[in-house]
């Protein structure tokens, strides 16, 4: 062998060792061991008992189409199915999200020679499939498997079909109206659906009375050995019946076993691969199963090219909100994907904001369009509902377009992409804060005022914190892009302005008030007028003179009565911020429990299915383990004392960071920081024992920070006692594992 060949051999053998496959490409002395398939079938959702409706249901899907299995009592097996593309597009004078809300699809309906009594199974997380035994009243048994191809807009279904056991499906399509609006007559309902058999495919065309249709095709295909399969998909076309040939085309392609093998074994490779973007093990069975199972329901909710996601994801509920809101859902949802470093599926809530700029111009009155926009509360897909009659003319919701711009900072904080943050991020940042500044007022005093708005769910006012929170913050985004990319923008001395000359926010005896004239609502959800606590951290822990304060209005407002899970959620990270991890993981146990997450971890209002709090509790848990607002990564902020063990690998921090790390014995063990950017990287590490920095020159600052000069592509590792760490899933002793689906 001559040198250069067994140079490469060495080279290989220690990248090799080092990296311990493709996942582990940016750890420097640590050792990733996760078996994933074996890791995640222990969060399985598990059924031991029937499912009965949309609540406790097996659910599957691809960002477009979904799927869900249950047996109502007394009624047949069904497969409902949904596409987040179906949608109205009536022209009317009422809101949009019923001109264009989202419209049900229907169900499949299983007829058998013998009906169904018991259906128990699992959903195979790992492969993003269902597997489930279906028991006939002659105590025979079916086997039924499930999924949603992720790359192809199928739904296949194979079932045990034997002589003496025989059963197919039916389509039952549903009434095509939008349930929001009340319907008088048949004023609002769509014609019925028209069933039709096209080159062997079952169709169902629902033509909408505003042009275009949505098409459920299906068929089924014998298997051998007792097998069918049954295919379906939904399409949707507008302003034409294109859907029609599209949807028996993609059908009649899968008649091909090549094509299912490819597309099947695509999906599993696509669904393997996602997990591992980063890994999250905590001693807490219950939170760490939802976790994952969140981050499967996440990516089942969303795809890149799909329409943005509202609050039902593609799986249909008959609701009164089905559309998308702005004033906090839509925000939450997307608040964890970026640091759970799935960029791909976060970066669907950019490709939706700057396709609809114009729209988001428009929605505003006339007067400002020249340099402001805004962000209606509530809407349908294409985004055209005017600012202003949500909620109403008078006070309209000023600030959601900043506070949805808030994550998406954080979006480019974790990447640090100065190409987008120049083009596409500034400018639009620059028009979310006109449209406040175009309407400010100056008191006799020179102190600056905003004018009378709403505070979503709460207060009509003047200067409400929701505003000035929010106003502030965009300002001071300003500032920084402005320095950093050396813009020398002609509003940079209006900014200063209003930060040095804006009225403080509002507060009183029990902390921060609602608004100008409002206390804060006791027992109301919705923590709006805390905004400048968290998330934008513009009131923070780092802050002494305002610790006081920040506990006074948490503590005042954060009551553990109030029945919402994204609520006690939102408590939860509020507590992480200020470094209470005892009283974080007390409302992450609360919001746990609370009656509205159900047996799939399905949350709901009234029965009306809300998306956002799947990006809540995500957030919720990241923000006990890693912190990055102010310029500095924190490890295990928010993690309670009881929490001896932790782990997480390749969470992305802000300044464009890849951080991993171990907890062990109660305090920090090692800490793994690799940076994509270059960024100043200042840690708060909290290890109780001395530590070692290798593969980085560094300076420690503090007992509790080092500053680290990483350059791009660089490594940090940082670890207490020896080396030769290693990531592994923390294991409980006879912790209650598979948690969720229906146990006895």
């Amino acid at each position: 062998m001559n040198k250069k060949r067994l140079l490469m051999s060495l080279l290989v053998c220690c990248l090799s060792t080092l990296c311990k496959g493709s996942d582990s490409a940016f750890l420097y002395g640590v050792e990733n061991r996760v078996d994933w398939k074996d890791f995640l079938s222990r969060h399985d959702l598990v059924w031991e008992k029937t499912p009965r409706s949309y609540f406790d249901a097996p659910f599957v899907g691809n960002g477009l189409l979904g799927a869900m299995l249950y047996m109502p009592e007394g009624e047949a097996l069904r497969l409902d199915v949904g596409s987040t593309e179906v949608v109205e597009r009536r022209d009317t004078e009422a809101r949009s999200i019923v001109d264009n809300g989202r419209l049900p699809v229907g169900y499949f309906e299983f007829a058998s020679t013998y009906p169904i009594d018991r259906v128990t199974g699992r959903l195979d997380l790992y492969n993003a499939q269902t597997r489930f035994n279906l028991r006939t009243k002659k105590k025979q048994s079916l086997q039924l498997d499930l999924k949603v191809l992720r790359n192809r807009d199928v739904i296949v279904l194979e079932y045990d079909s034997p002589a003496d056991a025989d059963g197919y499906w039916v389509f039952r399509p549903a009434m095509s109206v939008v349930p929001r609006l009340p319907m008088k007559g048949s004023a609002h309902l769509n014609p019925a659906a028209e069933m039709k058999v096209i080159n062997n495919v079952n169709v169902a065309i629902q033509n909408r009375d505003a042009g275009g249709c949505y098409v459920t095709a299906w068929k089924e295909v014998k298997l051998s050995e007792g097998r069918k399969r049954l295919l379906v998909t939904i399409q949707d076309s507008y302003p034409d019946h294109s859907a029609i040939n599209k949807a028996v085309d993609l059908i009649d392609s899968f008649a091909s076993e090549r094509v299912m093998a490819q597309e099947g074994k695509a999906h599993t490779e696509w669904w393997n691969n996602y997990y591992t973007a980063s890994f999250v093990s905590i001693p807490h069975p219950q939170m760490e199963s939802l976790y994952w199972g969140l981050q499967y329901k996440l990516a089942s909710m969303m795809r890149k090219g799909a329409p943005l996601c509202d609050l039902m994801g593609p799986w249909y509920k008959s609701t009164t909100w089905p559309g998308i809101w702005f004033n906090l859902n839509t925000q939450m949802l997307f608040s964890s994907l970026h640091i759970s470093n799935q960029m791909e599926l976060a970066s669907t809530l950019h490709d939706f904001i700057y396709a609809n700029e114009e729209n988001l111009i428009n929605s505003i009155p006339q007067q400002w369009r020249h340099n402001a926009a805004g962000l209606v509360r509530c809407t349908g897909k294409d985004q055209i509902e005017p600012v202003f009659e949500w909620p109403n003319a008078e006070y309209p919701e000023r600030s959601n377009l900043i506070y949805l711009m808030y994550y998406m900072w954080e979006h480019y904080r974790v990447s640090m992409d100065d190409r987008y943050l120049e083009e596409q991020f500034f400018p639009l940042l620059k028009r979310a804060a006109n449209f406040i500044l175009n309407v400010v007022t100056t008191d006799e005093s020179g102190v600056i005022h905003i004018p009378e708005s709403h505070s979503p769910e709460a207060i009509y006012d003047t200067d409400t914190n929701y505003d000035l929170s929010s106003l502030r913050w965009a300002c001071t985004t300003l500032l920084v892009i402005d320095d950093r990319l050396h813009i020398g923008d002609k509003q940079r001395a209006e900014w200063k302005r209003v930060l040095k000359k804006l009225v403080p926010f509002p507060a009183d005896e029990n902390g921060y008030m609602a608004s100008a004239h409002h206390k804060a609502p006791l027992g109301h959800r919705h923590w709006c007028h805390l905004f400048q606590i968290y998330p934008y951290a513009l009131i923070n822990y780092d802050q002494p003179e305002n610790r006081l304060l920040i506990m006074r209005s948490l503590q005042h407002w954060g009551s553990p009565s109030i029945p919402n899970t994204w609520t006690q959620a939102v408590i939860s990270s509020m507590f992480s911020y200020q470094q209470k991890g005892e009283e974080a993981l007390k409302h992450l146990e609360l919001a746990l429990n609370t009656s509205n997450l159900s047996a799939n971890f399905t949350h709901s209002e009234g029965k009306n299915p809300c998306s956002e709090t799947y990006g809540g509790l995500s957030r919720m848990l990241q923000d006990m383990l890693l912190q990055s607002w102010g310029n500095k990564i924190r490890i295990f902020p928010g993690v309670s004392g009881s929490w001896r063990e932790a782990v997480f690998y390749q969470l992305r921090a802000e300044g464009g960071f890849l951080v991993s790390a171990g907890r062990k014995n109660g305090t920090t063990d090692w800490i793994n920081i690799h940076s994509l950017a270059g960024e100043p990287c200042i840690v708060e590490h909290n290890f109780d024992a001395p530590f070692t920095v290798k593969g980085v020159k560094y300076k420690r600052l503090d007992e509790r920070r080092v500053r680290l000069y990483l350059e791009k592509g660089g490594t940090a590792l940082l670890y207490t006692g020896d080396e030769g760490k290693k990531i592994t899933p923390v294991i409980v002793s006879n912790g209650n594992y598979n948690n969720y689906g229906l146990r006895k």
